[in-house]
């Protein structure tokens, strides 16, 4: 990882009833508000827990919400 990025994990709902968790690429000193508000990119990278990425839309998220630790089971 870059010395100017961190990971972030998330849970993200999508329009349709889709749930992804993983992790979003932001840069170390802006919060996950800050990356999902930039007017000049309409999608962001999710990285889930299995290796797959995801290109997103961000106009398809209903929720996203940092998780302090993998919380991988439901």
């Amino acid at each position: 990882m870059s010395i100017t990025r961190k990971n972030v994990h998330v849970v993200m709902s999508l329009i349709g009833g889709t749930i992804l968790k993983g992790t979003l690429v932001v840069e170390r000193t802006s919060r996950l508000s800050d990356t999902l508000n930039k007017r000049e990119k309409n999608f962001i990278v999710l990285s889930d827990y299995e290796g797959t990425h995801h290109i997103i839309n961000k106009r398809h998220i209903i929720k996203i919400l940092e998780i302090e630790s993998l919380e991988l089971e439901e």
